[in-house]
């Protein structure tokens, strides 16, 4: 991450040093649900994740698609936070714009591939910042 104001290459090369993500959803009693999941993203700011459709995350984004994620590395201190709409890739869709990148990027989720209980999901952001609080003063730069 360079000195000066943080970038989108600072952005990339941070989300490319990362693997799992908090996501949290709105359950069902009004309370949120946070999981530590897997992501992939690409150029387009789109976030991709697995899960099974038997988790509770799966039913609280079939009831509502509104999410938030955070992608922290707790050693340097820096964090990505975002809020955003997800919703259901068909296989297809999955296939044609995004496994490459994802099983690329996560090779160890390709044994749950043929898992049929198991879908893939985008992740649309409305709002992302980008936090470096190693330093002081912070820097926070909103990307969206």
């Amino acid at each position: 991450m360079s000195d000066q104001e943080l970038t989108k290459k600072d952005l990339f090369d941070f989300l490319d040093s990362q693997i799992v993500c908090t996501i949290s959803t709105n359950g069902e009693g009004g309370y949120p649900n946070s999981a530590t999941v897997a992501f992939s993203n690409n150029e387009e700011l789109e976030f991709v994740i697995g899960t099974s459709i038997r988790t509770r995350k799966a039913k609280n984004i079939a009831r509502d698609s509104k999410v938030a994620m955070t992608i922290t590395d707790a050693d340097k201190r820096w964090t990505v936070q975002l809020e955003g709409d997800i919703r259901e890739l068909s296989p297809e869709e999955f296939d044609e714009r995004y496994s490459e990148k994802h099983f690329s990027k996560l090779p160890f989720s390709l044994p749950f591939k043929d898992i049929p209980d198991q879908h893939n999901y985008v992740i649309i952001p409305i709002h992302l910042k980008m936090s470096n609080v190693s330093v002081h003063p912070w820097k926070v730069v909103e990307f969206l």
